[in-house]
C-alpha cells in the first residue's frame, strides 16, 4: 500500500513537473516568435568594406541577432584574395554561406556574357586554390534589364532585350553549373506580367533559384505567387527579399519598406507567407546590411 502510494505521488510529480515543462516551453516559444526571426535569412551586403576584419564584430552580431546563415557579398576589384579568404573561413566557422554579389544592367546587352561568365571564372579559379571551408558556394546575379531605355521602347524591343537576358542566363548557368556554383538571380515582381513565358524559361533552365525583390506590402503574397509557383514546379529555390531602406530614399514609398514598421513585422510577414505557401524551398532575405544594423539598433558602418 504504502509502495502503491509512494508510486502514485511519484506519478504525481511527474505529470505536474512535465505539465510545468510543457507549459514553459510554450511560453519560450512564443517569445521567441515575438522577439526572434525565423531562421535561415539571406542578407545583401553590397559595400566590400563590410569584410575588413575590423568590422568582424559588428557583422557578427548583425547576423547572429537577424538569424542570417546566407550573404551575398559584393567584392571590390581592390579586394584582396587573402581578404576574402579570412572572410569566408570566418563565416564557414559560423556556418553562414558565402555568395558573391555580381551585376550590372548594361550585361543584360551582352549575348555572349563575357562580363558575367568572366566574373564566373574568377570565382571558379579562385575556389580551384581554396581548401573547402574558404570557397564561395555561388553567385547572386542582380542584372536589371527594366532599367534600360528598350524596356520602355515598347513591346518589340522590351521582348528582345528580355531574350537576350535569359538566353545568356542560361549560358552562365550552364557554366556555373560545371563549376559546381550555385548561380541565383534577382528579379523584379513584375517579370510574370510583364513576360512570363521569359520568367518560366529563366526559372526552369537559367538558375539554381530566383530572389524575388517583394517591395511592397499591399500583397505580398499575390506578389510572388506565380514565381513561388514556377519554382515549386521545376524544383527551384526562391527568396522573398525585404527591403529595410528608409522611404525618400530611390524613391521608395513607406509601403515598400519595412524601416518603420521594424524586424517584428517582417519577421511576422515572412511567418505567414511560409504556411500560406508551404513550399519548403521558399526562403526570405534583408536588403541589405547596412539598413539592417541601424534598424537593430547598431551603429551606421564608418
Amino acid at each position: 500500500m504504502k509502495g502503491q502510494k509512494r508510486n502514485s505521488y511519484a506519478a504525481r510529480r511527474l505529470g505536474t513537473a512535465f505539465a510545468g515543462a510543457l507549459i514553459a516551453a510554450i511560453l519560450l516559444f512564443h517569445t521567441k516568435k515575438e522577439s526572434e526571426p525565423l531562421s535561415g535569412y539571406g542578407m545583401f551586403s553590397w559595400h566590400a568594406e563590410a569584410i575588413a576584419d575590423a568590422q568582424a564584430q559588428d557583422l557578427d552580431a548583425c547576423m547572429d541577432k537577424a538569424g542570417v546563415t546566407e550573404i551575398y557579398q559584393h567584392f571590390s576589384n581592390s579586394t584582396s584574395e587573402e581578404e576574402i579568404v579570412s572572410f569566408v573561413e570566418r563565416m564557414s566557422k559560423r556556418n553562414v554561406a558565402v555568395y558573391a554579389l555580381i551585376g550590372e544592367a548594361e550585361w543584360a546587352y551582352e549575348k555572349e556574357r563575357s562580363q558575367l561568365l568572366a566574373q564566373l571564372k574568377w570565382i571558379s579559379q579562385y575556389n580551384e586554390g581554396q581548401k573547402k571551408s574558404a570557397r564561395i558556394q555561388g553567385v547572386m546575379v542582380d542584372v536589371e534589364p527594366y532599367i534600360l531605355k528598350e524596356w520602355d521602347e515598347g513591346d518589340e524591343e522590351r521582348e528582345a532585350l528580355m531574350k537576350g537576358y535569359v538566353g545568356g542566363m542560361e549560358q552562365a548557368y550552364g557554366y556555373a553549373s560545371d563549376q559546381k556554383l550555385e548561380l541565383l538571380v534577382c528579379i523584379p515582381t513584375f517579370y510574370d506580367v510583364t513576360n512570363e513565358e521569359l520568367l518560366e524559361q529563366l526559372v526552369a533552365q537559367a538558375c539554381d533559384g530566383i530572389a524575388v525583390m517583394n517591395y511592397n506590402r499591399t500583397d505580398e503574397y499575390g506578389q510572388i505567387a506565380k514565381e513561388v509557383g514556377f519554382a515549386r514546379e521545376y524544383g527551384k529555390e526562391v527568396l522573398c527579399i525585404y527591403e529595410l531602406q528608409k522611404s525618400g530614399v530611390h524613391d521608395l514609398e513607406e509601403i515598400n519598406t519595412y524601416a518603420e514598421k521594424g524586424l517584428d513585422a517582417l519577421w511576422e510577414s515572412a511567418d505567414r507567407l511560409k504556411r500560406q505557401f508551404g513550399y519548403e524551398r521558399l526562403r526570405f532575405a534583408y536588403h541589405y546590411y547596412e539598413p539592417l544594423r541601424e534598424l537593430l539598433g547598431q551603429t551606421k558602418m564608418p
